[in-house]
């Protein structure tokens, strides 16, 4: 009689690969290939969810540190790890609204050009799978979400819930976003 030995990561391996299969209502076996997952969160009514791939980090809001003379949608620079990094308030970007940070608000670190950026949202599901053939495309009319429609095409609608698929990378190149300078009086 030969003993068979299992090897602890290969068997959690197959767990997360059945676990991912079951969620999706699908079966055990490599149909995942079409798979998308991203990482779900809430900005003021809307459910979005960004590629985790462009998702580096989830963090609870650190202290603030404030920024004169700064557009309004950064709330300013945080210590991550020993790096400051600018924190976005997404709402007050995309809407002119700002956030109210709760309990629940969570900060999403994300790589742009020259470094990382912070958008603070009001709360972070966790990570959300769907199978690309559930993609619908945004209809452009809607025009009190134009901000928003700027950097969502795709949406993904599950059991009557819309999850407007963000896109971080044309976020981070938007030339709006790279400029957050304000306008600064000066007295003569």
């Amino acid at each position: 009689m030969s003993k068979q030995i299992i090897k602890p990561f290969e068997l959690l391996l197959e767990y997360e690969r059945r676990s991912v299969a079951h969620a999706l209502g699908g079966s055990s076996n490599d149909e995942s290939v079409e798979d998308w997952s991203g990482i779900g969160f809430k900005v003021g009514n809307d459910l979005l969810v960004s590629e985790v791939d462009y998702i580096n980090e989830v963090v609870i809001l650190p202290e603030l540190i404030r920024i004169p003379g700064i557009d309004a949608w950064v709330l300013g620079l945080v210590n991550i790890r020993s790096n400051l990094i600018p924190a976005i308030d997404l709402k007050q970007y995309l809407f002119g609204e700002p956030s109210r940070i709760t309990k629940h608000s969570r900060m999403l670190i994300i790589d742009q050009p020259g470094g990382q950026a912070g958008l603070v949202v009001d709360e972070v599901f966790g990570q959300r799978h769907f199978q690309q053939k559930m993609w619908q495309d945004i209809a452009q009319e809607d025009s009190n979400k134009q901000n928003l429609l700027t950097y969502c095409e795709k949406f993904f609608n599950v059991e009557d819930v819309n999850w407007n698929v963000f896109l971080v990378n044309r976020l981070v190149h938007d030339a709006n976003f790279q400029n957050a300078s304000g306008k600064i009086n000066i007295k003569r």
